[in-house]
Protein backbone atom coordinates (compact mmCIF):
# COMPACT_ATOMS: atom_id res chain seq x y z
CA UNK A 1 0.00 0.00 0.00
CA UNK A 2 2.90 2.18 0.34
CA UNK A 3 2.59 2.59 -3.57
CA UNK A 4 -0.58 4.62 -3.42
CA UNK A 5 -0.83 7.27 -5.71
CA UNK A 6 0.41 10.77 -4.32
CA UNK A 7 -1.93 13.51 -3.57
CA UNK A 8 -5.16 11.03 -4.13
CA UNK A 9 -5.40 9.79 -1.09
CA UNK A 10 -7.06 6.44 -2.80
CA UNK A 11 -4.97 4.31 -5.33
CA UNK A 12 -7.26 3.45 -8.09
CA UNK A 13 -6.86 -0.01 -7.67
CA UNK A 14 -7.66 0.14 -4.06
CA UNK A 15 -11.16 1.15 -4.70
CA UNK A 16 -12.59 -2.69 -4.19
CA UNK A 17 -11.42 -5.82 -2.52
CA UNK A 18 -9.53 -3.88 -0.05
CA UNK A 19 -8.67 -5.79 3.35
CA UNK A 20 -10.77 -2.41 5.16
CA UNK A 21 -13.35 -2.61 2.94
CA UNK A 22 -16.43 -3.13 5.47
CA UNK A 23 -14.52 -3.00 9.06
CA UNK A 24 -15.80 -0.42 11.23
CA UNK A 25 -12.86 1.79 12.14
CA UNK A 26 -12.74 4.40 14.72
CA UNK A 27 -10.31 7.86 13.76
CA UNK A 28 -9.35 9.74 16.65
CA UNK A 29 -9.09 13.15 15.99
CA UNK A 30 -10.16 12.88 12.46
CA UNK A 31 -10.44 16.87 11.82
CA UNK A 32 -6.37 16.91 12.22
CA UNK A 33 -3.82 17.22 9.31
CA UNK A 34 -3.35 13.16 9.56
CA UNK A 35 -6.78 12.38 10.88
CA UNK A 36 -8.76 14.29 7.54
CA UNK A 37 -5.67 12.23 5.41
CA UNK A 38 -6.62 9.23 6.77
CA UNK A 39 -10.93 9.28 6.91
CA UNK A 40 -10.11 10.06 3.23
CA UNK A 41 -8.22 7.06 2.66
CA UNK A 42 -10.29 4.83 4.66
CA UNK A 43 -13.92 5.80 2.78
CA UNK A 44 -11.82 4.94 -0.19
CA UNK A 45 -11.22 1.77 0.59
CA UNK A 46 -15.17 1.30 1.49
CA UNK A 47 -14.29 1.27 5.36
CA UNK A 48 -17.22 1.78 7.85
CA UNK A 49 -15.70 4.77 9.50
CA UNK A 50 -16.80 7.44 12.47
CA UNK A 51 -14.64 10.07 12.54
CA UNK A 52 -14.40 11.77 15.69
CA UNK A 53 -12.91 14.88 16.85
CA UNK A 54 -13.71 17.64 19.84
CA UNK A 55 -13.96 20.15 17.56
CA UNK A 56 -16.76 19.36 14.62
CA UNK A 57 -16.77 17.40 11.33
CA UNK A 58 -14.52 16.55 8.78
CA UNK A 59 -16.49 17.44 5.42
CA UNK A 60 -16.18 14.39 4.78
CA UNK A 61 -19.03 14.08 2.18
CA UNK A 62 -19.29 9.95 2.01
CA UNK A 63 -21.90 7.27 2.73
CA UNK A 64 -18.84 5.97 4.21
CA UNK A 65 -18.22 8.16 6.74
CA UNK A 66 -20.01 9.16 10.07
CA UNK A 67 -19.13 12.22 12.18
CA UNK A 68 -18.67 12.41 15.91
CA UNK A 69 -17.99 14.87 18.24
CA UNK A 70 -17.13 13.78 20.98
CA UNK A 71 -13.63 14.67 23.63
CA UNK A 72 -11.63 11.92 23.79
CA UNK A 73 -10.16 13.28 27.04
CA UNK A 74 -13.33 12.66 28.54
CA UNK A 75 -13.92 8.91 29.60
CA UNK A 76 -17.66 8.77 29.50
CA UNK A 77 -17.79 10.06 25.76
CA UNK A 78 -15.10 7.79 24.99
CA UNK A 79 -17.24 4.33 26.80
CA UNK A 80 -20.50 5.63 24.85
CA UNK A 81 -18.16 5.41 21.59
CA UNK A 82 -17.49 2.00 22.27
CA UNK A 83 -20.67 0.83 23.36
CA UNK A 84 -22.30 2.62 20.78
CA UNK A 85 -20.45 1.41 17.72
CA UNK A 86 -18.01 -0.99 18.49
CA UNK A 87 -15.15 -0.39 16.06
CA UNK A 88 -12.77 -3.23 14.83
CA UNK A 89 -10.14 -0.98 14.75
CA UNK A 90 -8.94 2.17 16.15
CA UNK A 91 -6.44 5.17 15.08
CA UNK A 92 -5.84 7.16 18.06
CA UNK A 93 -4.06 10.36 16.59
CA UNK A 94 -5.77 13.33 18.47
CA UNK A 95 -3.25 15.03 20.25
CA UNK A 96 -2.34 18.64 21.78
CA UNK A 97 0.04 19.32 19.01
CA UNK A 98 1.76 22.62 20.97
CA UNK A 99 5.77 21.69 20.54
CA UNK A 100 7.31 24.88 22.50
CA UNK A 101 8.30 24.84 25.87
CA UNK A 102 6.02 27.03 27.27
CA UNK A 103 4.39 26.35 30.65
CA UNK A 104 1.18 26.75 29.46
CA UNK A 105 1.44 23.77 27.49
CA UNK A 106 1.93 21.45 30.62
CA UNK A 107 -1.74 20.92 31.21
CA UNK A 108 -3.41 20.98 27.69
CA UNK A 109 -0.50 18.21 26.65
CA UNK A 110 -1.63 15.99 29.55
CA UNK A 111 -5.58 16.55 28.87
CA UNK A 112 -5.44 16.26 25.10
CA UNK A 113 -2.61 13.85 24.36
CA UNK A 114 -2.33 11.99 28.01
CA UNK A 115 -5.55 11.72 28.98
CA UNK A 116 -6.94 11.33 26.01
CA UNK A 117 -4.62 8.37 24.32
CA UNK A 118 -5.38 6.47 28.01
CA UNK A 119 -9.22 6.99 27.72
CA UNK A 120 -9.16 5.47 24.72
CA UNK A 121 -6.70 2.59 25.71
CA UNK A 122 -8.12 1.58 29.10
CA UNK A 123 -12.07 1.64 27.16
CA UNK A 124 -10.69 -0.39 23.94
CA UNK A 125 -9.05 -2.56 26.38
CA UNK A 126 -12.23 -3.20 28.34
CA UNK A 127 -14.50 -2.87 25.95
CA UNK A 128 -16.96 -6.30 25.72
CA UNK A 129 -16.27 -5.68 21.76
CA UNK A 130 -13.16 -7.00 21.08
CA UNK A 131 -11.00 -4.07 18.95
CA UNK A 132 -8.75 -6.09 17.06
CA UNK A 133 -6.14 -3.32 15.83
CA UNK A 134 -5.29 -0.18 17.92
CA UNK A 135 -3.07 2.35 16.18
CA UNK A 136 -1.59 5.18 18.31
CA UNK A 137 1.82 7.52 16.99
CA UNK A 138 4.50 8.31 18.84
CA UNK A 139 6.68 11.65 18.00
CA UNK A 140 10.06 12.81 16.71
CA UNK A 141 10.48 14.98 19.30
CA UNK A 142 10.49 12.21 22.41
CA UNK A 143 13.62 11.52 24.03
CA UNK A 144 14.61 8.28 23.22
CA UNK A 145 17.80 6.59 22.74
CA UNK A 146 18.99 4.14 19.60
CA UNK A 147 20.37 5.04 16.54
CA UNK A 148 19.51 8.17 14.14
CA UNK A 149 19.58 11.07 16.55
CA UNK A 150 22.12 13.64 17.26
CA UNK A 151 23.38 15.25 19.63
CA UNK A 152 24.40 12.98 21.98
CA UNK A 153 21.71 12.55 24.67
CA UNK A 154 22.44 12.80 28.46
CA UNK A 155 22.31 9.56 30.75
CA UNK A 156 19.04 10.36 31.62
CA UNK A 157 16.63 11.37 28.22
CA UNK A 158 14.67 14.84 28.87
CA UNK A 159 12.22 15.78 27.06
CA UNK A 160 12.62 19.09 25.44
CA UNK A 161 8.43 20.15 25.89
CA UNK A 162 5.46 19.40 27.27
CA UNK A 163 4.29 17.74 24.08
CA UNK A 164 7.32 15.76 24.13
CA UNK A 165 6.82 14.93 27.91
CA UNK A 166 3.55 13.78 26.64
CA UNK A 167 4.00 12.10 23.82
CA UNK A 168 6.71 9.59 25.35
CA UNK A 169 4.39 8.58 28.34
CA UNK A 170 1.67 7.71 25.68
CA UNK A 171 3.77 5.64 23.66
CA UNK A 172 4.46 3.65 27.70
CA UNK A 173 1.42 3.68 28.05
CA UNK A 174 0.28 2.06 24.80
CA UNK A 175 3.17 -1.03 25.68
CA UNK A 176 1.54 -1.34 28.97
CA UNK A 177 -1.40 -2.13 27.55
CA UNK A 178 -0.33 -4.16 24.82
CA UNK A 179 1.89 -6.13 27.43
CA UNK A 180 -0.36 -6.25 30.66
CA UNK A 181 -3.65 -6.24 28.81
CA UNK A 182 -3.80 -8.22 25.73
CA UNK A 183 -4.83 -4.89 23.46
CA UNK A 184 -3.05 -5.22 20.06
CA UNK A 185 -1.62 -1.98 20.28
CA UNK A 186 0.48 -0.37 16.68
CA UNK A 187 2.78 1.92 17.68
CA UNK A 188 4.00 4.44 14.11
CA UNK A 189 6.60 7.55 14.82
CA UNK A 190 6.25 9.78 11.94
CA UNK A 191 9.12 12.14 11.24
CA UNK A 192 8.31 15.63 10.58
CA UNK A 193 4.72 15.11 7.89
CA UNK A 194 3.92 18.21 5.51
CA UNK A 195 1.41 18.21 2.24
CA UNK A 196 -1.68 20.38 1.71
CA UNK A 197 -3.76 21.22 4.66
CA UNK A 198 -1.85 21.35 7.34
CA UNK A 199 -1.88 24.55 9.68
CA UNK A 200 -0.62 27.16 8.29
CA UNK A 201 1.26 28.24 11.99
CA UNK A 202 3.83 25.39 10.45
CA UNK A 203 6.85 26.10 8.28
CA UNK A 204 6.39 24.77 5.03
CA UNK A 205 2.37 25.79 4.58
CA UNK A 206 3.63 29.57 6.46
CA UNK A 207 6.43 29.64 3.92
CA UNK A 208 4.23 28.55 0.57
CA UNK A 209 1.73 30.95 1.44
CA UNK A 210 3.66 34.30 2.16
CA UNK A 211 5.59 33.82 -0.90
CA UNK A 212 2.29 33.15 -2.54
CA UNK A 213 1.27 36.58 -1.98
CA UNK A 214 4.11 38.21 -2.49
CA UNK A 215 5.29 38.52 1.06
CA UNK A 216 8.30 37.99 2.64
CA UNK A 217 8.78 34.82 4.21
CA UNK A 218 10.89 35.18 7.49
CA UNK A 219 12.88 31.78 9.06
CA UNK A 220 14.54 32.60 12.69
CA UNK A 221 16.63 29.63 12.18
CA UNK A 222 16.85 26.85 9.11
CA UNK A 223 19.52 24.96 10.71
CA UNK A 224 17.67 22.43 11.97
CA UNK A 225 17.74 18.84 9.93
CA UNK A 226 14.88 17.39 9.38
CA UNK A 227 13.05 14.02 7.65
CA UNK A 228 10.26 14.83 6.11
CA UNK A 229 7.51 12.75 5.19
CA UNK A 230 4.71 13.71 2.97
CA UNK A 231 1.62 12.90 4.24
CA UNK A 232 -0.30 10.52 1.86
CA UNK A 233 2.93 8.40 2.52
CA UNK A 234 2.14 8.78 6.32
CA UNK A 235 -0.82 7.51 5.71
CA UNK A 236 0.21 4.16 3.87
CA UNK A 237 2.40 3.55 6.64
CA UNK A 238 -0.58 4.04 9.54
CA UNK A 239 -2.58 1.48 6.80
CA UNK A 240 0.19 -0.41 6.82
CA UNK A 241 0.80 -1.14 10.54
CA UNK A 242 -2.69 -1.71 11.13
CA UNK A 243 -2.70 -4.38 8.66
CA UNK A 244 0.46 -6.18 9.36
CA UNK A 245 0.26 -9.43 10.71
CA UNK A 246 1.91 -8.18 13.88
CA UNK A 247 3.63 -5.66 15.27
CA UNK A 248 5.41 -5.04 18.54
CA UNK A 249 7.83 -2.43 17.76
CA UNK A 250 7.52 1.33 16.98
CA UNK A 251 7.84 1.85 13.40
CA UNK A 252 9.20 5.32 11.81
CA UNK A 253 8.10 6.67 8.92
CA UNK A 254 9.42 8.48 7.05
CA UNK A 255 12.16 9.07 4.22
CA UNK A 256 15.34 7.85 5.46
CA UNK A 257 17.04 11.32 4.49
CA UNK A 258 17.63 14.27 6.17
CA UNK A 259 17.30 18.20 4.96
CA UNK A 260 17.43 21.18 6.70
CA UNK A 261 14.68 23.45 7.08
CA UNK A 262 16.98 26.00 5.24
CA UNK A 263 17.28 23.91 2.20
CA UNK A 264 13.21 23.00 2.24
CA UNK A 265 12.30 26.71 2.27
CA UNK A 266 14.95 27.31 -0.42
CA UNK A 267 13.54 24.64 -2.42
CA UNK A 268 9.80 25.97 -2.26
CA UNK A 269 11.10 29.50 -3.05
CA UNK A 270 12.49 28.37 -6.22
CA UNK A 271 9.45 26.49 -7.33
CA UNK A 272 7.67 29.34 -6.57
CA UNK A 273 9.93 31.68 -8.53
CA UNK A 274 10.45 34.47 -5.78
CA UNK A 275 13.49 33.18 -3.93
CA UNK A 276 14.03 37.54 -3.26
CA UNK A 277 11.34 37.31 -0.45
CA UNK A 278 12.95 34.41 1.55
CA UNK A 279 14.96 35.52 4.95
CA UNK A 280 16.65 33.29 6.62
CA UNK A 281 18.30 34.65 9.89
CA UNK A 282 20.99 33.04 11.96
CA UNK A 283 18.91 32.53 15.38
CA UNK A 284 20.08 30.06 18.06
CA UNK A 285 17.73 28.06 19.06
CA UNK A 286 17.24 26.09 21.51
CA UNK A 287 18.00 22.10 21.77
CA UNK A 288 16.18 20.01 19.28
CA UNK A 289 16.04 16.46 18.27
CA UNK A 290 17.45 15.26 14.58
CA UNK A 291 15.85 11.86 14.23
CA UNK A 292 16.20 10.28 11.15
CA UNK A 293 13.48 7.42 10.09
CA UNK A 294 14.74 3.56 10.18
CA UNK A 295 13.77 2.97 6.89
CA UNK A 296 15.09 -0.48 6.73
CA UNK A 297 13.08 -1.57 9.71
CA UNK A 298 10.26 0.07 8.29
CA UNK A 299 10.44 -1.79 5.05
CA UNK A 300 11.10 -5.83 7.60
CA UNK A 301 8.22 -5.04 9.72
CA UNK A 302 5.43 -3.20 8.05
CA UNK A 303 6.31 -3.23 4.46
CA UNK A 304 6.47 0.07 4.43
CA UNK A 305 8.23 2.68 1.91
CA UNK A 306 8.04 6.57 1.31
CA UNK A 307 7.20 7.01 -1.98
CA UNK A 308 7.14 10.90 -2.59
CA UNK A 309 10.25 12.73 -2.82
CA UNK A 310 10.66 16.42 -0.94
CA UNK A 311 10.89 17.67 -4.22
CA UNK A 312 7.45 16.15 -5.74
CA UNK A 313 5.97 16.49 -2.46
CA UNK A 314 6.19 20.51 -2.13
CA UNK A 315 5.28 20.73 -5.78
CA UNK A 316 2.23 19.08 -4.85
CA UNK A 317 1.56 20.99 -1.78
CA UNK A 318 2.32 24.43 -3.63
CA UNK A 319 -0.25 23.83 -6.31
CA UNK A 320 -2.64 23.06 -3.31
CA UNK A 321 -2.09 26.51 -1.71
CA UNK A 322 -2.10 28.11 -4.83
CA UNK A 323 -5.44 26.45 -5.55
CA UNK A 324 -6.94 27.59 -2.08
CA UNK A 325 -5.53 31.35 -2.61
CA UNK A 326 -7.14 31.63 -5.94
CA UNK A 327 -10.70 30.33 -4.48
CA UNK A 328 -10.47 33.52 -1.87
CA UNK A 329 -9.16 31.66 1.08
CA UNK A 330 -7.70 33.67 3.58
Amino acid sequence: MADDAAGTGVHPGDRTGHPLEGRKILVVGATGFLGRALVQRLAGYKAQVVAMSRHGTVQQRSDFVEDLQADASVSLAVEHTFRTFRPDMVFQLTTDGHGGPDLDFVMSSLRNDVMATVNMLYHAAAASHKVERFVMTASLEEPQSGPGMTPARPSEPTPASPYAAAKWATGAYGRMFRHLYGLDVRIVRPMMAYGPGQKTYKVIPNTILSLLRGEAAKLDSGSRLIDWVYVDDVVCGLVDAALAPALEETVDLGSGALVSIADCAQEIARQIGRPDLLEISDGVRGPEIERVADVAAARRLIGFGARVPLQAGLAQTIAWYRNLLQLGAP
